[in-house]
């Protein structure tokens, strides 16, 4: 019954909007006009909605402060790229070195107050899942350096700054200088390995290992640990 539920609310979000996060939109796009509600999921939803409800109403972790994504480093970039990293190194039973991850995905931010289940499901709608890659150094170099040239992106364990050229300079990760022939482990979403986001330094790896655990799961995890959500970066980029 749970993962009928979920897959109910999904459709429910797509058909609903985004309700409970805040979208930067320009003034001059010109709004699409969607068509109404079809009556047979209407239908459906409306025989679960109180206890959707009462599931999506889950408390995950109390937002203290307005989080948003932004370059060259963010917040909610930093900790979407830790949780990846964090919990690739759990499951794997090894260290890993760097996460990444873009935030084309994640045109919203949090605003104060409670953050929900049902607000990860539009967090992060898609069913993608962690993957962690091998990369030489010189791959991880190359890496770091296409996130230089977007002035920036949701990226762990690494620090360096991007000059006046958007190129990074003093790349340290894990506070070390990179060789150029040492194996990196990266982890990052299914999407990202697979071409989806612009980090084609990835799709040159060496070895590939999937885990069997949602990009969402993690998220939902890392944020019921924080249990409280402050805007405080670290300066990793600069």
């Amino acid at each position: 019954m749970l993962p009928r539920l979920l897959a109910l609310f999904i459709v429910f979000v797509f058909f609903s909007g985004c309700t409970l996060f805040r979208t930067a939109v320009a003034e001059e796009e010109v709004p699409l006009e969607y068509p109404g509600p079809d009556s047979e999921i209407a239908s459906m939803l409306d025989a679960h909605r109180g206890q959707l409800n009462h599931l999506m109403d889950v408390k995950i972790a109390t937002v203290k402060d307005t989080l948003r994504f932004g370059k060259p480093e963010s917040v909610l970039g930093n900790m979407v790229s830790d949780a990846i990293r964090s919990r690739a190194a759990n499951e794997l039973g090894k260290f890993v070195n760097v996460g990444i991850i873009g935030d084309s995905s994640f045109n919203l931010f949090f605003v104060p107050g409670r953050l929900t289940l049902g607000q990860m499901y539009e967090f992060m709608p898609y069913e993608n899942h962690v993957v962690v890659l091998t990369l030489n150094g010189h791959k991880v170099a190359e890496l770091i350096n296409q996130v230089a040239e977007m002035g920036g992106a949701p990226v762990s364990g690494v620090r360096f700054n991007i000059d006046d050229n958007n190129k990074a300079r003093g790349i340290l990760v894990n506070s070390q200088v990179i060789e150029p022939h040492r194996k990196y482990r990266v982890a990052t979403s299914s999407r990202a390995a697979n071409g989806g986001d612009i980090f084609p330094a990835l799709w040159e790896h060496e070895e590939r290992v999937d885990l069997d655990i949602s990009i969402r799961d993690v998220f939902v995890d890392y944020f019921r640990g924080k249990s409280e959500l402050y805007d405080i970066t670290d300066g990793r980029i600069r």
